[in-house]
Order: C-alpha cells, then sequence, then structure tokens
C-alpha cells in the first residue's frame, strides 16, 4: 500500500511544479534511511511527535536494531524511549542498536538478557530505570552516558562477567543494589558530584580491589561493600556523616581510613565487622 502511496506521490510531483519544502518533506518522510514502517518491535505513543518501544514479537533473535523514526500511518514518530521490561528475558539476543534519539531506558528493560555481551548506550539518555540489566551474565563492559544523573536500584545486579563501567560526572548517586553480585568488577572510579552510595551498591562484588570515594559523597548505605573480599583499602572522606550497617562487613583485606572522628560519623552496627584495620584520623 505504501509503495502506491510513493508511485502516486512521484507522479504528481513530475507532473506538477512544486515548492521546494514539498522535496523536503518526501525526502524527510519517504525516503530515510532511518525510517522504519515495518517491523517486529512494538511501539507506544507517549507524545504527538514521540514513541517508546514496549516489546518485540520474537525472543528468537540474535541482534536487532532498533530505528531513529517509526511510521505509523501517515505519521512520522521519533524513537525516545524503551519502555519497561520491553527485551526482558529475550536470552538469545547477543547485540542490540540504540539510536541517538533515545533518552531514557525504563525499568527491566533488558531483564534476563543473559546473551548480551555489549551495549552502547546513546549519549543522550539520561536514565537508566531499576534492574535495566540485571541478570545480563554475557556483559563485560559498560559506559553510562555523561548525561545519566542516577543508576536505579538493581540496575546492573548480577552483571557476573561485567569487569568495568565508566561512570559519568553528572551521576550524583547509586542506587540500592546497583552493582550488586557483579563479582567480576575488578576497579571503579566513583566521581565527584555522587552524594550517596545506595544500600547493597557493591555486594559480594568480591573481585574489587580499588574505589576511591568521592569529596562530595556524604553517606554510605547498609552492606554497601559487604563481602569485597579482595578490596584492599578505602578512604573515606571528611564530608561522609553516615555509614550503615555491615557496610563493610567481611571485607577481610581491607584497611580503612577516615578523615574524621567517631563521634561525628554515624556508624551502623557490624559495620566494620571482620576488616583488617579501621583508623580514625581525627
Amino acid at each position: 500500500m505504501k509503495k502506491k502511496i510513493i508511485a502516486i506521490i512521484v507522479a504528481i510531483v513530475l507532473i506538477i511544479p512544486v515548492s521546494s519544502g514539498w522535496y523536503e518533506f518526501l525526502l524527510d518522510n519517504f525516503f530515510d534511511a532511518k525510517l522504519a514502517s515495518s517491523t517486529q518491535l512494538k511501539f507506544r505513543k507517549i507524545s504527538d511527535t514521540e514513541v517508546e518501544v514496549t516489546g518485540y514479537e520474537s525472543d528468537l533473535d540474535e541482534k536487532i536494531t532498533i530505528p531513529e523514526k517509526i511510521q505509523i500511518g501517515l505519521d512520522i514518530y521519533k524513537v525516545t524511549s524503551i519502555g519497561k521490561e520491553a527485551f526482558s528475558w529475550c536470552i538469545r539476543l547477543t547485540s542490540i542498536n540504540i539510536p541517538e534519539s533515545l533518552t531514557s531506558i525504563g525499568a527491566s528493560a533488558f531483564l534476563g538478557c543473559g546473551s548480551l555481551t555489549s551495549i552502547k548506550i546513546p549519549d543522550g539518555v539520561t536514565s537508566i530505570g531499576a534492574s535495566a540489566f540485571l541478570g545480563c551474565s554475557s556483559l563485560t563492559s559498560i559506559n553510562i552516558p555523561k548525561g545519566v544523573t542516577s543508576i536505579g536500584k538493581e540496575a546492573f545486579s548480577w552483571c557476573i562477567r561485567l569487569t568495568s563501567i565508566n561512570i559519568p560526572e553528572s551521576l550524583t548517586s547509586i542506587g540500592y543494589k546497583a552493582f550488586y553480585g557483579c563479582s567480576s568488577l575488578n576497579s571503579i572510579k566513583i566521581p565527584e558530584g555522587v552524594t550517596s552510595i545506595g544500600a547493597s551498591a557493591f555486594y559480594r562484588c568480591s573481585s574489587l580491589t580499588s574505589i576511591n570515594i568521592p569529596e562530595s559523597l556524604t553517606s554510605i548505605g547498609a552492606f554497601a561493600f559487604s563481602v569485597c573480599s579482595n578490596l584492599t583499602s578505602i578512604d573515606i572522606p571528611e564530608g561522609v556523616t553516615s555509614i550503615g550497617e555491615e557496610a563493610f562487613r567481611y571485607c577481610s583485606n581491607l584497611e580503612i581510613v577516615i578523615d574524621n572522628s567517631e563521634n561525628n560519623v554515624e556508624v551502623g552496627e557490624l559495620a566494620f565487622e571482620g576488616c583488617k584495620s579501621v583508623k580514625w584520623l581525627k
């Protein structure tokens, strides 16, 4: 049907003189390489000009490409969001191409995609939802775009092959269980600007050997670094006034230096249980 419509329009253009704006309309809407009108992807309109990917009609494909634009009827929409559980449990999915138009990745968007080995998140993304990549056990590295301000709870939990992650300076908080059980993660640099590390954020990151704590940090949640058995040293800045229960429990090789006095920091029960040493500088 679309081919017939295009044929008719082209015939009219050849017969009737039209303005340059009309030619631009044709190029933008009928001959756009980034435009898709037929796809196994499912979409939902979220505004007059934008759509969200809500699902995929097959869980057998290994590679998926999300278009930048989609045609619904005679209207053109920009793809700006991957919705909740859109690709959850696509267990054969190994790679996915995401358009630069994307701004958000919803909760559980790639939950349980155990074969997904790599993903490039576009710079325009500002939000990564809870459990977005939970259980992506083949994912080895990921870059978080510079516009993201928070990492949702359990966003990368149980990504057991994840060895490195780049965190942008725009980040202000790391959520509950954000990297829980990432047993291959060996180092991480938390940028200045982060004010809180959520409960169990790095629980059982048993390969983690070093981590820097920024001066901006004020709180470390309960169990945040529990059972990080290869972590050897950590300097906690003066601005940290709260350390949750069991925050560093069973970090048997860890030497902790705290740039404060015990009277100024609220320390939870068993926060340093099993650590090699704890030194207060004031």
